[in-house]
């Protein structure tokens, strides 16, 4: 690998080892590049950049904690090559559990054994469909455990003779696969979503938050959404969230606020418009450029959404992106992320994303959908 002078080496960071199998030997660390004449970080690194904007929060008195939920669904090839589901059972099922009880149990032992903080895992809504949720970290070790956990799925279910797609649309006719975000973020007085004067609890720090972020979540589309087949599992009225509101437990709104729970649980926020295609390093190294850029430039709340925006019929609602081409177009405007990544790693992403759009843009939706069923996403497609 080659910089534009010199060259670059590839590191493990030691402190995010992790033995993934035992038995096996099989273990992960995380990498990083470094240019090898200067010896410093790479410019375009994206876990350099995830752990550079943790450090400018800091030194502005902030913090911020993540956790993903990550689903995917369990295959194998059809007589036609095109995915069947493997474990039966229906929606949100215990049937599915019973079915499945066999490969649940090895997946989440192995979880455990390589140190993946999970919370919860259960029967998702599509066909042999599952769901993790992981317990909210520091940035850069919420990413590094989306990765884990994303190669121990992947080994756990080729022992068993199967695939796991984390395609955004493993098929059309199918429900797609999402990776929604979780997060709070602090300060010197505590949290900014709880323990407040205003709406739910909320603090206004709390509110400038969710309007900062809210304005410019287009541009964090892109990074969140990086797949051709992304937007078409961002359609109205599915709970994928694709309209530019916030509103309190609303799942059809791209920011979902999620007040503190009778379990004491701190309140927090959810983007919704994430699919596990994301490369999580550049995902939350972004969110937090705009958490910093949210409390510096502090707007106005807008009025929550109440109910699905699809139905709204007296006034138009924002959309976001509704397609790559879109979410490009958003992240080459953004002026924030620009100056947080430098033109090295944002005019790189940008070219990704083009050769992105220009790989599908003679495909169908259906050439679309079966190329990136198969595909082995474990760090993200970016």
């Amino acid at each position: 690998m080659h910089a534009k002078h010199g060259d670059l080496r590839l590191k493990a960071d030691p402190s995010s080892l992790a033995m993934l199998d035992p038995k096996q030997g099989f273990g992960w660390a995380a990498g990083e590049r470094w240019n090898r004449n200067s010896g410093d970080a790479y410019e375009a690194d994206q876990r350099h950049f995830c752990r550079r904007m943790g450090e400018t929060l800091h030194r502005e008195g902030l913090s911020l904690t993540a956790g993903f939920e990550l689903e995917w669904v369990v295959i194998t090839p059809d007589n036609d090559g095109s995915p069947k589901a493997v474990i039966a059972g229906g929606p949100y099922g215990a049937d599915r559990l019973i079915e499945g009880l066999d490969y649940a149990s090895a997946l989440l032992e192995a979880l455990d054994a390589a140190d993946v903080d999970w919370l919860q895992f259960h029967p998702e809504y599509g066909p042999s469909q599952f769901e993790l949720s992981f317990a909210a970290q520091d940035p850069l070790q919420a990413a590094d455990q989306l990765i884990r956990a994303r190669l121990v799925i992947q080994r756990v279910t080729r022992r068993f003779g199967w695939y796991s797609s984390f395609s955004a649309k493993p098929r059309l006719d199918w429900v797609g696969n999402g990776g929604h975000l979780h997060f709070s973020v602090r300060d010197s007085q505590g949290p900014l979503l709880q323990d407040g004067s205003g709406p739910y609890g909320l603090r206004p720090e709390g509110e400038a938050l969710i309007a900062g972020v809210l304005e410019q979540l287009p541009g964090l589309v892109a990074l969140a959404s990086p797949s051709p087949v992304s937007y078409l599992r961002l359609v109205p009225s599915s709970w994928s969230a694709p309209f530019q509101v916030w509103g309190m437990e609303n799942r059809e709104a791209a920011v979902r606020f999620i007040p503190t729970a009778t379990d004491q649980s701190a309140a927090h926020l959810e983007i919704k418009a994430v699919d596990p295609t994301a490369n999580p390093y550049l995902l939350l190294g972004a969110l937090q450029a705009q958490v910093l850029d949210a409390m510096r430039n502090q707007r106005i709340l807008p009025p929550e959404q109440i109910g699905d925006p699809a139905l709204v019929k007296h006034h138009s609602i924002p959309r976001l992106p509704a397609s790559l081409v879109e979410a490009r177009m958003a992240l080459e405007s953004d002026a924030v992320l620009l100056e947080a990544m430098g033109p090295l790693l944002h005019g790189s992403l940008l070219d990704s994303l083009a050769a992105e759009i220009g790989r599908v843009e003679t495909k169908s939706e259906e050439q679309q959908v079966s190329d990136g069923c198969w595909w082995p996403i474990v760090g993200g497609l970016i």
